[in-house]
């Protein structure tokens, strides 16, 4: 039996609480949070890969990566609110974190040489890696919007085997996404 899926707002709050410290005087025989891996895929059923220092969105098949992405709560922005929650987002390994950077003017997302867990550590709000990950109407997607570059979001082109970027929501680019998280 399939278990059922949950929604993203549901996968947030779960990140979020398996990261909380525990409290004081509470004896913890549990190793250091490591990232948590999630499979994200757009609306069109394309796939967030990172391969090596590319970014591209795809359709899996059985050739496909694995196209896990490192999740961790940047906890120095926390939750906005019910609906939204700061992350940051990386390759498998936590070794790149994603990254909105200007370049000529225009925000560019891009895979930088920061470990993923020290950002998490460092407890500071890294706006440039940061994510708000914002669940979507339909409760069921959610899109991933640049903290340090508001209303730009994390997008895929409608068409296959085309980088990922960011964009703001309402053109071509798809901007809402599915994720589930991975054992």
């Amino acid at each position: 039996m399939m278990k059922p899926h949950k929604t993203v707002q549901q996968e947030m709050d779960d990140l979020f609480n398996h990261f909380k410290k525990p409290r004081p005087g509470t004896v913890v025989n549990e190793k250091l949070p490591s990232p948590w891996y999630f499979k994200i895929w757009d609306i069109n059923q394309k796939y967030l890969l990172l391969v090596g220092d590319r970014l591209l969105s795809a359709p899996r098949n059985s050739n496909s990566p694995a196209g896990l992405i490192a999740v961790v709560p940047n906890e120095a922005i926390g939750k906005k609110d019910e609906r939204t929650s700061a992350i940051f987002m990386g390759n498998e390994n936590g070794q790149l974190t994603l990254s909105c950077e200007e370049v000529g003017g225009q925000p560019q997302l891009k895979l930088m040489g920061e470990n993923i867990m020290d950002l998490y550590n460092k407890k500071q709000e890294f706006k440039n890696f940061s994510f708000l990950c914002k669940t979507a109407s339909g409760k069921e997607t959610g899109s991933f919007e640049s903290v340090a570059f508001p209303g730009w979001f994390l997008s895929t082109s409608p068409e296959p085997n085309k980088p990922i970027g960011l964009s703001q929501q309402g053109g071509a680019e798809i901007t809402e996404f599915f994720m589930e998280k991975t054992n």
